[in-house]
């Protein structure tokens, strides 16, 4: 039996980690008000901004970073121990129940 190249085993690995977000699918609040967000599955995500919707995309940066490409700006996030997001400026996303 002819075993699989390294190249297809590392691809498959790297197919495995990044498909479902690792764990970044969901919704947050903001604890500075007026902003939420949703990232859903197929890396897109709803924003909404004092009840003004828009959309964006968004990437894994890694097991615990994403990158939010949104309308007017890119937001780089970090997930914490407990699952919240932040920006590292003081802005801190929380995941809903």
């Amino acid at each position: 039996m002819k075993r699989p190249s390294w190249s297809i085993l590392a691809g498959l690995v790297l197919a495995a980690c990044s498909a479902g977000g690792g764990g970044f699918v969901g919704k947050w609040d903001s604890t500075f008000g007026g902003v939420s967000l949703e990232l859903k599955a197929d890396h897109t995500v709803a924003i909404s901004t004092m009840g003004m919707a828009s959309e964006g995309i968004w990437e894994a940066q890694g097991k615990d970073k994403i990158v939010v490409h949104g309308p007017r700006e890119d937001l780089t996030l970090t997930r914490d121990e407990n699952g919240n997001l932040s920006s590292g400026m003081g802005g801190l996303f929380v995941k809903q129940k």
